[in-house]
């Protein structure tokens, strides 16, 4: 039985629609505001479709004349709007998120986290929400300069050693999880479009099917 559970964060464990939703607003209104980027209509389906990618991807898309100089000014400015709206008590957990893991954690699984999300922001929102005793490590793209999730799995498994599933709802959840060799469970109810979970080995339309999708396909 592969015993690692490697769960992406947001469109995960966490619905985090609103908050990053918010935060990547502000933060783009700010970069029009101090004449780093010109305004480009954006919409909130826009905004939306990039929560889960890594910073720089989501934001090369949104602002796709910035220079490499003006992201890097920008990515703090998101990491104090997503910090910030996390204090107004923005984003909660999926149904069935702490009963679910608690199960799997009781039942022998050791469980991580491997988020795109910036290195406070990750960590602050398991504890906001309890779980923080459950997971053996929560590990952050930006935290371990990993610059993508497949790099970021792949030091998971240094630690943890190899016998894990993988569980996203985003393209590169999916990537990272089969450039490293192991099986993928997709998420439907996240963020990813049907199109980017339909690549993974198993689906599962709510979070608390993980469990009976571990056992019955034997991962």
């Amino acid at each position: 039985m592969r015993d690692v559970l490697i769960f992406d964060m947001d469109g995960t464990l966490f619905d985090s629609r609103q908050l990053l939703n918010q935060a990547i607003d502000n933060t783009l209104q700010y970069a029009v505001e101090q004449n780093l980027h010109e305004h480009k209509g954006w919409t909130e389906a826009d905004r939306v479709a990039v929560i889960g990618l890594p910073f720089y991807d989501a934001f090369q898309w949104l602002l796709p004349e910035a220079s490499a100089e003006t992201l890097e000014m920008l990515e703090p400015v998101l990491d104090r709007f997503i910090l910030h709206e996390m204090d107004n008590g923005e984003g909660s957990l999926y149904e069935g998120v702490p009963e679910t893991l608690r199960q799997l954690k009781d039942e022998g699984y050791r469980l991580y986290v491997a988020s795109n999300g910036n290195a406070e922001y990750v960590p602050s929102a398991i504890e906001r929400e309890g779980l923080t005793d459950l997971f053996e490590g929560i590990y952050s793209v930006q935290q371990y300069q990993a610059v993508s999730k497949i790099n970021l799995v792949r030091l998971i498994l240094d630690d943890a050693g190899r016998d894990a599933v993988m569980i996203g709802d985003r393209a590169s959840d999916i990537e990272a999880g089969k450039e490293n060799g192991l099986p993928v469970i997709g998420c439907r109810f996240g963020f990813g479009s049907e199109e980017e979970v339909s690549i993974a080995d198993e689906l599962v339309d709510e979070f608390s099917g993980i469990p009976a999708i571990l056992k019955e396909k034997q991962l």
